[in-house]
């Protein structure tokens, strides 16, 4: 089976299930970044792991291999919360970002805590020798530990645990360790499904894209009733009630048709367990920090199940309970985000709508884009289909006419004959010429849309917004482009599969193909990388690294397009 190479600059380096992960910077510094998944941010940045001088790095999924001067050291993450570190000659140096202090608890083992979170990280250190160290601060704060070789040799661990002390097992087995994470991620890319044939280049790709994904799981536990996929191991160390669901397909693809189901049903229904009462969904949530409530993201969930359910034959409980979910985030939209009871329902403001700083934001508060009627009508005849299924004529008949009236009401509402516009709650004020791609998202409909239209549409789409790498967000030539402006420029992963898909179905193959293309050859030769969102004139990586919407979208443009 081929080597899988991973750049810790643009991939960190985890494993399955595991709350840990391990990046370099590429600037040059000389230093590793442990991370804690339960922290966010910049709070996720818990320890610097150093080497005494320069060093190199080479990672495959079960191994992380630093080279120095003197000697090397191999790291692995043995558990959900350990890190182990052996070095053949250079000496080791680990530093907590955050203030703390620490103590030794017994003979080579340490213990060190955070000022401000729950964070307790123990030490222990069977070959070496150890030095609990400053800086000294205040109550003689000591935080800093140093490990030096005892005849060429330091074996050590270390684990970030969560609200309370836990010991390391001993004794470490390196070798048995890092021979069972093989087998563990083997077993995984053997889930890999037959595509088309690819250059070397592309397999490679594919190959850490996959890995990208079986890293970012944690397990179960708290707010996550199943081994759920975060969206980074570094920065953005938390899921939001969008990004799951390209999660969700990407999985659905597995080449275990049971595993797949059930794969794509756990992350397709993550936040649903958090619903509110009214029926929203929360913004986001961490494994053990927050979850976050007011503001949420928009209603693709309709869209998503859509699909799975062209995949899978779902039970009737399965149905059941998707129904209800999605019955629940319909009703939240339409009965109460419509502020001005004009039958069009609004966001609140742009982070709700998942285009946190979109231009069709600038005019202000509650506004009507025209995204949210199209995905909600989407989600209406995937809450027909449902019922069909469940052999509820009456509710799916309701959900068809619901589904009909919205669509007439946002042509009547934001269609001026030449392009949708997005409109303020209340005084309907707007741009009559919008230079976001969030006013062509309506190209979601895909064979719903008129074919003038879906044409009109479609070539706006090409002409306005298509560059060498993909869809900008924003035009490029429109006044309000900037390179690294969020949603005011970059390619992102998850619209261009809406956008892709839209097209297909409408009837837009080749653009659709022109699209995918430009997409995974930008993420495999450019950026080299997943990132939360790209550069849309140079094609480089922008944000968090490792993010798992886009190596979701390229997975699954790669299964369907083969590029």
């Amino acid at each position: 089976m081929s080597s899988t190479h991973v750049d810790i600059t643009r991939i960190p380096f985890s494993r399955y299930g595991a709350f840990l992960s391990v990046t370099r910077e590429d600037n040059g510094a000389q230093e590793l970044i442990i991370h804690t998944a339960r922290r966010r941010f910049k709070e996720s940045a818990a320890f610097s792991l150093s080497f005494g001088g320069d060093f190199t790095c080479a990672a495959q999924p079960e191994a992380l291999l630093v080279t120095t001067s003197e000697g090397h050291a191999r790291i692995y993450i043995r558990d959900d919360e350990t890190l182990v570190i052996e070095s053949f000659g250079p000496d080791i140096f680990l530093r907590q970002f955050a203030r703390g202090y620490g103590t030794e608890t017994g003979e080579r083992a340490f213990r060190v805590y955070h000022d401000t979170f729950s964070l307790i990280s123990t030490v222990a250190v069977p070959c070496g020798k150890a030095l609990l160290d400053g800086p000294v601060i205040g109550r003689n704060r000591r935080t800093d530990l140093s490990v030096t070789c005892e005849e060429g040799h330091i074996l050590m661990a270390l684990r970030l645990c969560h609200a309370e002390p836990r010991e390391i097992p001993l004794p470490l087995t390196p070798d048995a360790d890092i021979s069972a994470i093989r087998t563990e991620w083997e077993s995984f890319l053997g889930l890999l499904p037959a595509a088309p044939a690819a250059d070397a280049e592309t397999e490679a790709f594919v190959r850490l894209t996959w890995y990208n994904l079986w890293s970012c799981f944690v397990r179960a536990g708290g707010c996550y009733p199943a081994d759920t996929m975060l969206m980074s191991k570094k920065y953005m160390t938390s899921t939001w009630s969008w990004d799951h669901c390209f999660n969700a397909l990407a999985m659905a693809h597995l080449a275990d048709r049971e595993l797949a189901k059930k794969y794509a049903l756990s992350q397709f229904s993550a936040p649903f367990h958090l619903q509110g009462e009214l029926g929203v969904l929360p913004d986001m949530w961490n494994p053990d920090l927050e979850t976050r409530w007011g503001t949420t993201k928009p209603p693709i969930h309709g869209w998503c199940f859509g699909k799975l359910m062209d995949i899978f034959n779902f039970t009737r409980d399965e149905l059941l309970c998707v129904y209800r979910w999605l019955s629940k985030w319909t009703c939240w939209w339409t009965e109460h985000s419509d502020t001005d009871n004009d039958g069009i329902p609004d966001y609140p403001q742009g982070c709700d709508s998942g285009w946190d700083n979109c231009s069709l934001f600038d005019n202000g508060y509650f506004m009507e884009t025209p995204d949210l009627p199209a995905l909600l009508i989407l989600q209406m005849r995937t809450l027909a289909r449902i019922a069909e299924g469940l052999g509820d004529e009456t509710s799916a008949a309701h959900w068809r006419t619901e589904a009909k009236l919205m669509g007439d009401r946002l042509f009547a509402h934001s269609f001026d004959g030449e392009r949708f516009l997005a409109k303020q709650s209340r005084t309907h004020l707007y741009d009559a010429h919008p230079t976001s791609l969030l006013s062509l998202m309506p190209l979601v409909l895909g064979e719903q849309l008129p074919g003038d239209v879906l044409q009109s549409l479609a070539e706006s789409l090409q002409r306005d917004f298509l560059t060498e790498n993909g869809l900008a967000t924003e035009m490029p030539d429109g006044g309000k482009y900037e390179s690294d402006g969020y949603w005011r420029g970059p390619i992102w992963a998850p619209t261009t599969y809406l956008l892709v898909d839209g097209l297909r179905r409408g009837g837009q193959d080749a653009l659709a193909r022109t699209v995918a293309e430009r997409y995974c050859r930008m993420s495999a030769r450019i950026a080299r990388g997943n990132f939360e969102n790209f550069d849309a004139l140079t094609g480089l990586g922008r944000r968090a690294p490792g993010y798992t919407w886009a190596a979701s979208v390229y997975m699954l443009l790669h299964f369907e397009y083969g590029c």
